[in-house]
């Protein structure tokens, strides 16, 4: 490239059509991150209506293996 004249090498089109094709790939990175969990909790909710009644409907096991703080 000759360095008196920078603007010849530079090509406009190709350069916007990069950036929206980073934007484009950034976005499907995005959604992806973000929609894979989102999907795994319907999943795992999906399959939760498979269980029987009774699991439902269970007391907690360990009712106090959530508190952080004693009284």
């Amino acid at each position: 490239m000759d360095s008196k004249d920078t603007k010849v090498g530079w090509d406009r089109e190709m350069s916007i059509a990069q950036i929206f094709g980073q934007m484009f790939s950034g976005s499907l990175l995005g959604g992806a991150l973000v929609g894979v969990p989102v999907v795994f909790i319907v999943a795992l909710m999906w399959l939760g209506e498979f269980l029987p009644a009774e699991s439902k409907l269970a007391d907690d096991p360990t009712p106090d293996s959530f508190l952080s703080t004693k009284d």
